[in-house]
């Protein structure tokens, strides 16, 4: 997935850039996509920025915008793109225009691109009372943030206004800068929020995600600020110095534990069964709970005041039991419980079943990265090629789940919808050991490999 894609950038669309960390590659990048799929580009600041490099063939036209207005309309017709500014300062940077002009520009191009803030080359910032220069006709805003902040001191070397940082935060001059941090700040009202005009989009960037580690830390900074539940809709996690199509858009999940059967072939209550201490059904929630997903919902049925004590000592908001009075009817029940409990916000959702002990956040995390370095409709790991349990739905297909009926999951959509499967390759198959009886989890407690089988989400 490339920048433009993973920030959801439409037709018509004006886009701020703030923060730090990367705001100007961000926007030649996003110009450059931008060309390539046949939009004008008009780009712009309305603070102080170096100008374009010479060599990159920009057309920098400058004045005042409403006399330029003809000359800018002219180079779009001739070569698509134009930078438009004030002047040069006395440093050789140009003045921006100011915020309110930008709306002139609009009629003029598919796209207008705007640098809107300044951090003086740093990797992290907060805005001062009067930051950042936000044009009110802006329809996305873009908060950047470098992640070679992390672990860093919070210090003037790393942080443009470090001390505004340390005030918002709460937190000592000269901390370490942690992930905790950076999802604070890209959530905060006068932190990367501030100047957000009304009805504008918000979208984070996690530029300098380089490497495994860093790409890992952007990904749980994601996690954390889509749990503030703000206004920000996504988080953008890559790097402008790697692969251009290597960009991963973050949205809000959700996770489904699927918990409300009779289980029937095991003989009794499958889901308090212990496995190495812990029920089937907790093994499964802490699996959920320890992944990526914004939410996690659990849906009992069957025997419901039995489990509800099992799930009476977690304490997480994330964590919502939802109780299926029709769960007599099937599976199907089941996932229109959770699918139903899930947040407006959610764009995808991994169900889970409650029966698969090896089963942990690592395999759940593997679907969440590759949706959203996708944005494919389905993932679901596949063994030896064949696609087993859990399976993650994005929203687009909630309502085709929601038509289910009976004792089924979600085979029939996956079958309708085979172009849009992503499948994760899985080596190991002992994560999604499926336990339909005590003889299985006997074999599996004695670590017998012959019985360890994956079956398919049905």
């Amino acid at each position: 997935m490339n920048l433009t894609d993973a920030l959801g950038l439409g037709a018509h669309e004006v886009v701020a850039i703030t923060g730090a960390g990367g705001k100007t590659g961000a926007l030649y990048r996003m110009a450059a996509e931008c060309r390539a799929r046949g939009q004008t580009v008009i780009a712009t600041t309305t603070t102080h920025m170096w100008p374009p490099d010479p060599a990159a063939g920009w057309p920098l036209l400058l004045g005042n915008v409403a006399e330029q207005r003809p000359r800018i309309a002219a180079l779009l017709e001739a070569e698509g793109r134009a930078f438009v500014a004030r002047a040069f300062d006395p440093s050789g940077r140009l003045q921006g225009i100011a915020p309110d002009e930008v709306a002139s520009l609009v009629p003029l191009a598919d796209i207008v691109l705007v640098e809107a803030d300044g951090a003086r080359g740093l990797w992290l910032k907060a805005p001062a009372a009067y930051e950042p220069a936000i044009p009110p006709s802006a329809t996305l805003v873009v908060p950047v943030a470098g992640l070679q902040a992390l672990g860093r001191p919070l210090g003037p070397q790393v942080v443009h206004r470090p001390e505004r940082v340390a005030e918002l935060l709460q937190v000592p001059a000269g901390a370490a800068i942690s992930e905790e941090m950076v999802a604070a700040l890209l959530t905060h009202r006068q932190g990367a929020l501030q100047g957000v005009p009304a009805g504008a989009r918000v979208v984070a960037f996690c530029n300098q995600a380089e490497g495994q580690a860093a790409r890992m830390a952007g990904r749980r900074i994601a996690a954390r600020a889509l749990r503030a539940r703000g206004p920000l809709q996504r988080v953008v996690v890559g790097s402008l110095r790697e692969d251009a199509q290597a960009f991963e858009a973050w949205a809000p999940t959700a996770v489904t534990v699927l918990a409300a059967g009779e289980s029937r072939r095991f003989g009794g209550l499958k889901q308090a069964e212990l496995w190495q201490g812990r029920s089937l059904l907790q093994r499964a929630v802490d699996a959920a709970l320890a992944s990526l997903a914004t939410e996690v919902r659990v849906v009992l049925g069957c025997q419901a005041e039995a489990l509800l004590p099992l799930l009476a000592g977690y304490g997480d908001p994330r964590l919502r039991i939802v109780m299926n009075p029709s769960w007599a009817e099937g599976q199907a029940s089941s996932v229109r419980a959770g699918l139903a409990s899930v947040g407006a916000t959610v764009e995808a959702a991994v169900f889970c079943a409650a029966d698969q002990p090896l089963l942990t956040a690592a395999e759940i995390d593997a679907l969440l990265v590759r949706h959203a370095a996708t944005g494919a409709g389905i993932v679901a790991p596949s063994v030896a090629g064949q696609l087993r349990s859990p399976v993650l739905f994005a929203r687009r297909l909630f309502a085709e789940l929601a038509d289910l009926r009976g004792d089924t999951g979600g085979r029939a959509v996956i079958a309708r919808h085979r172009g849009e499967v992503e499948a994760v390759e899985a080596a190991d198959p002992a994560p999604y050991t499926d336990i339909d009886s005590r003889e299985d989890l006997r074999r599996l407690a004695n670590r017998e490999g012959g019985n360890r089988r994956s079956v398919p989400w049905t």
